[in-house]
């Protein structure tokens, strides 16, 4: 018998019923997990804390408290292998209809209501008109990357006159609290940039205007989180030796400074290089907008009811993996939140309207995909790793094999399903400059605005060209 079985049935208002049954022998194990973890936090006389006898522990605790806990710790697992057994697509957290019975020796049985992605019935897409901005290549661009060689390229050379922000000093400091040295307040022959932001605040502007061979008293007070925990909040006391003043000194922008630091013969191949990776940047930027946009054009026509409980759970879910991907870059997201001026709460509300627009792009992809029977094969999905990766075969083929190893192959072949989707939604689409989408979708008719108060246009508004 397979360990964790379901049975799924549609509900009203985008939901499903999972029935779910788990095996008695592995409801048996989750039971002795739990026994023993909770065995760790009670206290029995005669016994230390943590050595509790598992079976003890049962006895004490109650057979129903702690199946109520290893309910709790594997009930997440168990919906995550009865999701595999399913082709829903489960929008927010499953509610439990109630807590199953346990029956020592039987399976359990239990009802979850999952909130699932809403069916979209897709209008006459063929043919669409949709707004295709022109890819422009901004000369500006072109300017700041080279301006961006040369700074690469810099040197520095001797200033005869007093320090200013973006010079270099070389300098020698000693740092004291109250007077007296603190251990890393001192350094020998540092160059530092001033303006960079590499001291601590207050620090750099103090130089400003010192010149070589000046001994300058900095005072600077330590942020109050500074790391080093013994001088956090406290005041201190550099002395500073100018040994010598830097300035920076940019190259020309001629022949020679392409030919001797990038290998190219003129500066004028240079700059055209340059213009062509940026001009393809751009036309590949402006595609990827232009098939959103598509995709928002048809969602837009298209008949999708999305209940606001979806749409709250999604935002609830993108504020998650934005917390998350801020948590990666080692940003705190409580003080991304704070520089928003928001509320996590606030934030989620916010995200509404992200949300919904999420919802009908991938309702109407999974109508498309549905609709005309989509299907992909192992060479297509490594087709299009090697496509994405800009790899040989032989590496996206390692890469695929990687993918189903660590069983990822379902949301790989999901997502060149999409891809697929998209592409065919696109050959059908016909484009149309930009201002003129605009226009048309500014102009007012009695039409349109009935469809507003009606909502059959499910969504009104949602389609931005360029999303």
């Amino acid at each position: 018998m397979t360990p964790v079985t379901v049975s799924a049935s549609d509900l009203p208002e985008a939901k499903a019923k999972l029935e779910i049954e788990v095996s008695h022998d592995l409801v048996e194990h989750s039971l002795k997990h739990a026994a023993e973890h909770m065995a760790e936090q009670v206290k029995i006389p005669g016994f230390r804390q943590g050595k509790v006898p598992p079976e003890l522990a049962l006895q004490k605790l109650g057979e129903d408290a702690v199946f109520q806990h290893a309910f709790d710790e594997a009930v997440g697992g168990w919906y995550a292998q009865a999701l595999a057994e399913t082709d829903i697509s489960p929008i927010g957290s499953p509610s439990l209809a109630e807590l199953p019975t346990y029956t020592k020796g039987e399976p359990i049985k239990f009802e979850l209501e999952v909130p699932v992605r809403p069916a979209a019935e897709l209008g006459d897409y063929q043919g669409i008109e949709v707004g295709k901005r022109e890819a422009v290549t901004d000369e500006t661009l072109v300017d700041n990357e080279l301006e961006v060689m040369r700074d690469r390229f810099s040197t520095l050379a001797d200033a005869d006159r007093a320090a200013k922000t973006g010079d270099f000093a070389d300098i020698d400091f000693t740092g004291r609290l109250d007077g007296v040295e603190f251990e890393g307040g001192s350094g020998r022959d540092y160059v530092l940039e001033l303006g960079s932001g590499q001291f601590i605040p207050g620090f750099e502007e103090q130089l400003v205007g010192a010149k070589a061979g000046d001994t300058v008293d900095v005072k600077v007070t330590f942020p109050e989180d500074y790391q080093a925990e013994h001088l956090a909040g406290k005041e201190a006391v550099f002395e500073v030796k100018v040994n010598s003043i830097k300035e920076k000194q940019l190259a020309e922008l001629n022949d020679e400074f392409a030919s001797e630091n990038l290998g190219y013969d003129t500066i004028t191949e240079l700059r055209n290089e340059i213009r062509a990776r940026i001009t393809e940047q751009s036309e590949q930027e402006v595609e990827r907008e232009y098939r959103w946009a598509v995709v928002d054009a048809v969602a837009k026509q298209a008949k999708i009811d999305i209940p606001h409980g979806h749409i709250h759970s999604r935002a609830h879910e993108l504020w998650q993996e934005l917390a998350m991907s801020l948590a990666r870059r080692g940003i705190d997201p409580r003080m991304f939140l704070q520089a928003q001026g928001k509320t996590e709460h606030e934030f989620i509300d916010s995200a509404e309207g992200d949300a919904e627009l999420t919802i009908r792009r991938e309702s109407t992809i999974a109508a498309l995909i549905e609709q005309l029977n989509v299907e992909v094969s192992d060479e297509e999905m490594i087709q299009a790793i090697a496509d994405d990766m800009g790899e040989g075969d032989e590496k996206a083929r390692e890469q695929f094999n990687e993918i189903k190893e660590a069983g990822g192959i379902a949301q790989l072949e999901s997502e060149v399903k999409s891809r697929r989707a998209i592409d065919h939604l696109v050959e059908a689409a016909k484009p149309i400059p930009i201002e003129q989408a605009e226009a048309r979708d500014a102009i007012w008719t009695p039409e349109k605005e009935e469809a507003e108060k009606s909502g059959a246009s499910g969504g009104e508004g949602l389609w931005t060209p360029g999303a």
